[in-house]
C-alpha cells in the first residue's frame, strides 16, 4: 500500500515538494490544504492530488494520512505541529520548525508523549555532496579541523508584507538562513561546546537582518580546538560557502543548504572535485526518511533529532536576547 502524504500550505515550496513525493517510490499525494480553498484547489490541479481543503484540521481529520509536510511560514509551524500531533499524524515541517526553544521543547514533548513522530525538514543532511564530504573528513581527508565557516545570505527585496521582513511570521536571517548554517555545523561536527559570539544588526522592523556567531568545539586529545564563524544576512549578498580548513588541506563547498558538490584542496595545491550527478529534487531524501522512521515506528530520526532542532532554538533565543530596548 502506498504511503500517503498531505500538505498544508500551498507556496512554492509546497510545490517543489509535491514533485518530491512523485519521485519517492511507494509514496503518493492523497490532499492538501489551505486557509484559502481556491489557493487548496489550484495547487491540488496542478499536482493532481485528489482532494483540496481550506481548513487544515477539517483535513487532518478527513483525510487520514500517513504523514503530513507543513510548507507554511515557521511563524505558523509550533501550532500546526501540535495540531498534527494532536490528530495523530506524524510531521515532518519546514525549517526553521521552531522560532525558539520554548516552542521546541514544548512541541516535541508533546509529540514524544502522544507517540508521534516528527521532524525539521533539513533537507540538506541528506544531501549526497554533503554526506561526503562528511565521510572524507571523519576519514581524515584534511586531518583535523581547526577552523571552519558557514555562509549564507542575499539581498531580499524590502517591499510592504514581505515574510522576509515581518518578525510575527518568522522573518529575518536566523530562521530562514542561520538554520542551514548551525544544523550543516552540527552535522559536521556535532554539537559545540558553547557559543562564544552573537553579533547582531537588527532592521527597522525588528528582524535580524545580519548576524555572525561563533561556536567552538573543544580540543581531544591532541587535537586542537575547533572555531566555527556562521554568518547569515537578508540584506546582503555573502559569497555562500562551507569551509573546512585542517592541516592536510581544506573543503569548500558551495552554497551548502543545496549542496551540489565540492572540492579538497590539498597543501602542495593539489585539487580534487566531488559532484553530485544523481540529484534531481534534493527533498526526495529526506520524505524517503520520514518513510523509513515512520514504517519502523522510530519518533524522530536520527539524521535530524529533536535534540539537534532545540539547540538550533536556543540559538534563535541567543540572537534574540541580543535586540536592544526599545
Amino acid at each position: 500500500m502506498a504511503f500517503r502524504w498531505a500538505i498544508l500550505g500551498a507556496g512554492n515550496i509546497a510545490g517543489k515538494f509535491a514533485d518530491a513525493v512523485m519521485r519517492a517510490d511507494g509514496c503518493v499525494l492523497s490532499a492538501v490544504a489551505s486557509r484559502s480553498m481556491e489557493r487548496a484547489e489550484a495547487f491540488a490541479r496542478r499536482h493532481g492530488i485528489p482532494a483540496a481543503y481550506g481548513d487544515y484540521a477539517e483535513m487532518l481529520q478527513h483525510a487520514r494520512p500517513d504523514a503530513v509536510y507543513i510548507a507554511t511560514l515557521p511563524g505558523s509551524h509550533a501550532a500546526l505541529t501540535r495540531l498534527c500531533v494532536a490528530h495523530g499524524v506524524p510531521v515532518l515541517c519546514e525549517k526553521a520548525m521552531f522560532m525558539s526553544s520554548a516552542e521546541a521543547e514544548a512541541v516535541l514533548g508533546y509529540a514524544r508523549e502522544r507517540g508521534i513522530f516528527a521532524m525539521e525538514a533539513m533537507w540538506s543532511r541528506f544531501l549526497p555532496a554533503v554526506r561526503e564530504m562528511k565521510r572524507q573528513l571523519d576519514a581524515g581527508g584534511i586531518g583535523s579541523p581547526c577552523f571552519a565557516e558557514f555562509a549564507l545570505g542575499w539581498r531580499t527585496p524590502d517591499h510592504p508584507g514581505s515574510r522576509f521582513f515581518d518578525a510575527a511570521q518568522g522573518g529575518g536571517a536566523a530562521c530562514d538562513l542561520m538554520v542551514y548554517g548551525y544544523e550543516l555545523a552540527e552535522y559536521f561536527f556535532g554539537p559545540p561546546e558553547e557559543t562564544r559570539q552573537v553579533a547582531v544588526t537588527w532592521g527597522p522592523s525588528g528582524v535580524d537582518e545580519t548576524e555572525a556567531i561563533l561556536l567552538r568545539w573543544p580540543a581531544k586529545g591532541e587535537q586542537p580546538p575547533l572555531l566555527a564563524v556562521l554568518t547569515a544576512s537578508i540584506t546582503a549578498n555573502l559569497d555562500e560557502r562551507a569551509v573546512i580548513a585542517g592541516p592536510g588541506g581544506t573543503f569548500r563547498m558551495p552554497k551548502p543548504h543545496m549542496a551540489k558538490g565540492f572540492t579538497c584542496m590539498l597543501p602542495d595545491g593539489t585539487e580534487t572535485e566531488w559532484h553530485d550527478l544523481q540529484t534531481i529534487n534534493g527533498f526526495v531524501y529526506e520524505v524517503e526518511e520520514v518513510v523509513r522512521c515512520v514504517q519502523a515506528g522510530l519518533l524522530e530520526s536520527p539524521v535530524v533529532p529533536h535534540a539537534l532542532t532545540i539547540r538550533c532554538a536556543r540559538l534563535f533565543d541567543a540572537i534574540n536576547a541580543a535586540k536592544p530596548e526599545r
